[in-house]
């Protein structure tokens, strides 16, 4: 049973988060205020009937109040929707479940006493917005910011096809796919408690949503505490911060010395001809819209500027180029919208009897039935010579000294 101070913890954050006051949530269970203030403190604790009346109030379930293993944790207070977004109901619930996965993510570690300790793209303070002097381009910045990025994590100038478990790994991200409103992209937010959570949209298309995951760490590099809310279509290329991360996005995805070389080996390999049909494969490489390399070509002014724009005045449609040329689109494998490593969390916490069935259908959010198959097929993967049979409680750095 947690304490009366755990309790009274859950119910202040909770209230915090609707943005009640203790007044009104106090006349809405039949209270006096000075009760639940004391409530808050841990002096009283709640009776039976009053908890039922709290999660009613504060719209969470009962469990979530009394778990012993609940995360009540917000973002920074600095987090901020902007003015496109204040009243859009629609984002503000994406925003306010990607905060509750972010929970149920730390939620998680605490059950398997995991400590999340910083990872190293964390101490990076250079490019923070505080740091850097009045009269800094914030375009060279995020340029800058981009190349020390490659040469910290080794990339050369190649593509980057792992994205998401390299951030994950060398930033902390904790990256879910949401079915996000149209007008969003992506959604960015950071606390203490949280670390790090990123929601990109999963109507998009996977080159969309990479360069969506680049552009948000240009925000977690500049300033992470102030979040961000995406929009699908950029419209002010005046605001710092945006154009720190675009570049950032930009040079980061495809590196400018990368870019020229490929360029110029499709120059001899094709007698200094460059047709659509090499835009289409040098944006497969980088795997990067097509949009995204022709408007990168012209930036580096490697292609006359406007040429994308021609190439949509005649209807040019690179899906339709794509079949032509029997390229069969990038095939996305059947994926699960739950970071990877969240799901080894919730499956091993289940191995070692920490969670219920239906706690890990909770955490999994599906049912049991989908829990239990997804259980099964993590712990049992075929091999050639026959069925491996994997313990994923095991700890297997006990087996270091042995043998």
């Amino acid at each position: 049973m947690i304490s009366s101070e755990q309790l009274g913890e859950r119910i202040a954050q909770a209230r915090k988060r609707l943005n009640k006051t203790q007044d009104q949530l106090a006349k809405g269970i039949g209270i006096a205020r000075t009760t639940l203030v004391a409530m808050e403190k841990g002096e009283r604790r709640p009776t039976s009937a009053e908890l039922l009346k709290l999660a009613q109030e504060l719209s969470v379930p009962l469990n979530e109040l009394l778990r012993e293993h609940t995360v009540v944790a917000d973002a920074s207070p600095r987090f901020r929707m902007g003015p496109r977004h204040t009243k859009n109901d629609a984002v503000e619930e994406a925003v306010e479940r990607l905060k509750a996965l972010g929970r149920q993510y730390v939620e998680l570690e605490q059950v398997l006493s995991v400590t999340r300790t910083p990872a190293p793209l964390e101490s990076i303070t250079a490019y923070r917005a505080s740091n850097s002097p009045g009269g800094m381009n914030p375009r060279l910045a995020g340029q800058d910011a981009a190349t020390f990025l490659r040469r910290h994590l080794d990339l050369g100038d190649g593509p980057v096809l792992a994205l998401e478990p390299l951030l994950e790994l060398e930033a902390g991200l904790r990256i879910f796919h949401l079915p996000l409103p149209s007008e969003v992209a992506a959604i960015f937010l950071w606390s203490d408690v949280l670390g790090a959570c990123v929601a990109l949209n999963r109507l998009h298309p996977r080159e969309r949503r990479r360069w969506s995951l680049a552009h948000e760490l240009g925000h977690f590099l500049r300033d992470r505490e102030a979040g961000d809310v995406m929009p699908a279509r950029l419209e002010s290329r005046l605001d710092p911060s945006e154009v720190f991360s675009e570049t950032l996005a930009a040079e980061f995805l495809m590196p400018a010395t990368g870019v020229r070389r490929r360029f110029t080996e499709h120059l001899r390999d094709k007698g200094a001809h460059f047709s659509a049909a090499d835009l289409i494969a040098i944006a497969r490489f980088y795997a990067v819209s097509f949009q995204a390399m022709t408007l990168r070509l012209e930036e580096l002014q490697l292609l006359p500027t406007g040429t994308y724009q021609k190439l949509v005045q005649r209807n040019f449609r690179p899906s339709a180029a794509q079949k032509q040329m029997g390229l069969a689109p990038a095939r996305e494998r059947q994926e699960r919208w739950l970071p990877q490593r969240y799901e080894r969390l919730a499956l091993e916490a289940y191995a070692q009897e920490l969670l219920s069935e239906g706690e890990l259908a909770r955490y999994l959010h599906c049912d049991r039935v989908t829990a239990r198959e997804l259980y099964l097929s993590r712990q049992v993967e075929a091999t050639e010579g026959g069925d491996l049979v994997l313990d994923l409680g095991e700890d297997v750095l006990e087996a270091r000294g042995a043998g």
